[in-house]
C-alpha cells in the first residue's frame, strides 16, 4: 500500500452538506417530523437479508421498484449581469428504490449542478424534486440525505472512526456506534478505525467519505465523482467495493461521472446528458443483475452498452 501525505485543512465533509461546501447542522431529528409513507417507501420490504438500511436494493437494475427520486421538468439558472445564464434546462429523470442512477455528460454541462439541485443546496427556478416523499430541503434538514465529493475531506487530526462519526458531532446526536461498526466492517476500514488519513491510500480515504456519507442512514446518497482523482485499478476495486456496500445497506444512489465505462458498470440506470444547458438527451437501462457485474465487465454485452452511451453523448454535441 502507499503511504499518502497528511490530510489537511477543512474541506468539505460528506453527510448533508451545505452550499457553502461545509456541513448544515441541523437540530435532532425528531424535531422534524417523518412524512407519511409514500407508495415507495410503503412497499419496500424489509428484510434481515437486505442489511440495515433503509431499503433493499434490487437484484436486477433498471427499476424493479416505485421511484424514490424524481426529477420533473426541472430548470435553473445562475443570476447574471444580462439576465439569467440558464445551467439546467427542463431535466426529467427517476431512480427506484435501491436503485442507483449515473449522471453522465461532457464537461461543464452541469451535472455537479444538477446533484446540488437534488441535495436541496439550490433552489429549480422550474419543475419539482421529490425525494423520497419530501422535498430535498427538506431531506436535508432531516439529515437524509448523504454527500461525498471527489476530495474525501477527511479531517487529518481525527482517527478514521472518529471522521466517519463526525455527522453526529456537528449534529449533536448521540453516536449510532453499532451502525458506525458495521460501515467499518463493510468498507473494509475495521482494522484501520484508530489511524489517522495521513496513514491511509487514496482509496482508503475515499472508502472514509463513503462511509462517512452513510452514517446517518440516508435515503439517498449523492455521489460527484468520487473516485475522479484514483488510478484506474484503484478505481475499479471501489466501484465493486460501491455496488456492494450499496448492495448491503439498500441506499438508493445518484452518482456524477465523466467516464462512460464506469457508468455502465455501476449504474441501474444512466442519464446521458447534453451540453450547457444540460438537458437529458437519452436514458439507457442497464437489466444486469450485480452481482454478475464483475464478470460482464470484459463481455461484448458491456462493450456494446459503452458504445450506445458514447454515440448518445457525440449525438447531444
Amino acid at each position: 500500500m502507499s503511504m499518502a501525505p497528511p490530510t489537511t485543512g477543512r474541506a468539505q465533509t460528506g453527510g448533508t452538506a451545505t452550499a457553502s461546501g461545509g456541513t448544515d447542522v441541523p437540530g435532532p431529528r425528531s424535531a422534524m417530523p417523518e412524512p407519511a409513507p409514500t407508495s415507495a417507501s410503503a412497499s419496500a420490504p424489509t428484510s434481515a437479508a437486505a442489511g440495515p438500511g433503509r431499503y433493499p436494493a434490487p437484484a436486477v437494475a433498471g427499476g424493479a421498484g416505485p421511484p424514490v427520486l424524481r426529477v420533473d421538468g426541472v430548470s435553473f439558472g445562475y443570476p447574471g449581469r444580462r439576465g439569467a445564464v440558464t445551467a439546467v434546462d427542463d431535466v426529467s429523470f427517476t431512480v427506484p428504490v435501491g436503485g442507483i442512477g449515473v449522471l453522465v455528460g461532457p464537461s461543464g454541462c452541469g451535472k455537479s449542478t444538477l446533484l446540488r439541485l437534488v441535495a436541496g443546496l439550490l433552489e429549480p427556478t422550474a419543475g419539482t424534486i421529490d425525494v423520497a416523499g419530501v422535498s430535498p430541503a427538506q431531506l436535508r434538514r432531516a439529515r437524509r440525505a448523504g454527500f461525498a465529493f471527489q476530495d474525501p475531506g477527511l479531517l487529518s487530526w481525527r482517527s478514521v472512526r472518529r471522521n466517519i462519526e463526525l455527522p453526529f458531532d456537528l449534529a449533536r446526536l448521540p453516536k449510532d456506534r453499532a451502525w458506525v461498526d458495521h460501515l467499518l466492517e463493510i468498507t473494509g476500514l475495521a482494522d484501520w478505525a484508530g489511524r489517522r488519513p495521513r496513514e491511509l491510500s487514496g482509496g482508503m480515504r475515499q472508502r472514509v467519505a463513503l462511509a462517512r456519507a452513510l452514517a446517518t442512514r440516508p435515503d439517498v446518497l449523492l455521489l460527484d465523482e468520487p473516485f475522479g482523482a484514483l488510478d484506474e485499478i484503484t478505481r475499479a476495486d471501489l466501484n465493486f467495493e460501491l455496488l456492494r456496500i450499496l448492495s448491503d445497506t439498500g441506499t438508493t444512489c445518484l452518482l456524477v461521472t465523466h467516464s462512460v465505462d464506469e457508468a455502465v458498470l455501476l449504474a441501474d440506470t444512466v442519464v446521458v446528458l447534453g451540453p450547457r444547458p444540460c438537458s437529458v438527451h437519452a436514458v439507457h437501462e442497464v437489466p444486469v443483475p450485480r452481482p454478475d457485474r464483475r464478470e460482464q465487465r470484459d463481455s461484448a454485452e458491456f462493450a456494446a452498452r459503452c458504445r450506445a452511451i458514447r454515440a448518445a453523448l457525440e449525438g447531444a454535441r
